[in-house]
């Protein structure tokens, strides 16, 4: 079975981002970091995907479901989509997901 994978989307210089990668660290909760400054293939896919041009975004995987936490979209939220109010409650979440033993 494959394991819960984040993936944090970030761009240089973006100082949420580098918060939001600090806090995931401390935290102890492994992630990917696809900096999309590096690669606008991927920046340009995401934020025409999710209606959204600002950093980061964070995807969680797992086997039965995938969450991306958003700053601003116009997309509506639902169980796969949320939209955050801070980096905290970003890293809170991804902790619950972790702890509830949902796949």
């Amino acid at each position: 079975m494959r394991e819960k994978e984040v993936i944090a989307f970030t761009i240089k210089g973006c100082v949420y981002c580098e918060e939001l990668e600090k806090g995931l660290d401390k935290e102890g909760i492994r992630y990917k970091n696809i900096d999309v400054s590096r690669n606008s293939e991927i920046g340009d896919m995401i934020e025409s995907t999710y209606k959204c041009t600002k950093y980061p975004m964070v995807a969680l995987h797992s086997p039965n479901r995938s969450i991306i936490w958003l700053p601003n979209t116009e997309l509506l939220t639902s169980s796969n989509i949320r939209i955050y109010d801070n980096i905290n409650q970003i890293i809170t979440e991804i902790q619950n997901e972790f702890n509830s033993g949902t796949n």
